[in-house]
């Protein structure tokens, strides 16, 4: 898509659609019913509607830009890649747009979808799927990507398009998705041996859940997306990233499971878990893994809540048994 082709697209009319036909079309019916004989007025209606189908058939095609695309050959198999890399992120159970909060990936989330969809305004003979962001949607066309928002498109080189991958844990009080990773269970009121709290009756188990983070940015556009499925914002990245060109690293043990993604040993997962729950990407430096550590500390330490009610300041030394456990594995690692 060149930009002599998106100057048309935002050139198209806009606006209010078939109301004003439909506007005029009962003014003419009303002043065919009143003024003429029943043969003369059915005859003016049909006319009238004809002439309003007509009208409104040739602004719609107006405001519809036909955009072709020649999909054989080098670009045919791009466009499938980028294709194949949509339909697996859309398999994922759920995806969320996490929002920016106090901890870096513990901001607040709206469940947001991923699909095969009409592109306002373009007619084309390309399969394109979207990312409805809630304020705006993404299209992935085939030699660009379109930000749609406030009726404007925005075009995006997928050479400036980045998909970065990451591991979130999280403690879900209610059900997880059942594509997720569970990675082990708390209680909502604990021991400091970590076992349920037995004064408590109503104490609910919960589960610790990883989740796949994929943090997408381009000039103009920056978000994270947490998606229930951590193969299938693994594989999203790997295909959509700019490393999506070279062929995966083999992992140390240069095992591979039939989907072509590394296995990781116990011990790597529980590296990667704690960097997550640090809010780090996995290999971050030691004194970057200091600084998380502290910072979440000065949030969570229970003896900086006692103002809070007791079933907070409860919730508070679970979340900190969490961080003291993630920060003494990666000071192990380190030694």
């Amino acid at each position: 898509m060149n930009r002599k082709t998106l100057e048309e697209i935002e050139a198209r009319p806009r606006g209010a659609g078939a109301a004003p036909f439909l506007a005029a079309g009962a003014i003419l019916a009303a002043l065919a019913v009143f003024t003429l004989s029943p043969a003369a007025a059915l005859a003016v209606l049909i006319a009238g509607a004809g002439a309003a189908t007509l009208m409104y058939a040739a602004r719609l095609k107006r405001r519809t830009i036909p955009v072709h695309y020649d999909l054989q050959g080098e670009e045919g198999v791009r466009f499938a890649g980028i294709r194949r890399a949509c339909e697996t992120l859309a398999g994922s159970e759920k995806v969320w747009r996490v929002e920016d909060g106090p901890e870096k990936l513990c901001g607040p989330a709206r469940q947001i979808e991923v699909a095969r969809h009409g592109l306002p305004g373009i007619r084309t003979n390309a399969e394109v799927w979207r990312l409805d962001l809630g304020d705006s949607q993404l299209y992935f066309m085939p030699d660009t990507l379109l930000l749609y928002q406030d009726e404007r498109y925005r075009a995006i080189s997928y050479s400036s398009f980045d998909v970065a991958f990451g591991p979130e844990y999280r403690v879900e009080e209610g059900e997880a998705p059942s594509d997720a990773e569970i990675v082990g269970h708390t209680w909502q009121h604990v021991r400091e041996d970590g076992r349920p709290d037995l004064r408590f009756s109503l104490n609910p188990r919960l589960s610790q859940v990883m989740y796949g983070l994929l943090e997408i940015s381009s000039p103009g556009l920056k978000m994270r997306l947490r998606v229930s499925s951590r193969d299938a914002a693994m594989q999203f990245a790997r295909m959509l990233g700019k490393e999506k060109s070279g062929a995966p690293d083999e992992d140390r043990t240069g095992s591979r499971g039939g989907d072509g993604l590394p296995r990781r040993t116990e011990e790597e997962m529980r590296v990667e878990t704690a960097y997550s729950i640090l809010g780090l990407r996995a290999g971050s430096p030691r004194d970057q893994v200091i600084r998380a550590y502290r910072k979440l500390a000065k949030i969570h330490h229970p003896d900086l809540l006692q103002h809070l009610e007791p079933e907070a300041r409860e919730r508070a030394e679970s979340r900190m048994r969490v961080i003291n456990e993630a920060y003494s594995n990666l000071k192990r690692q380190a030694t």
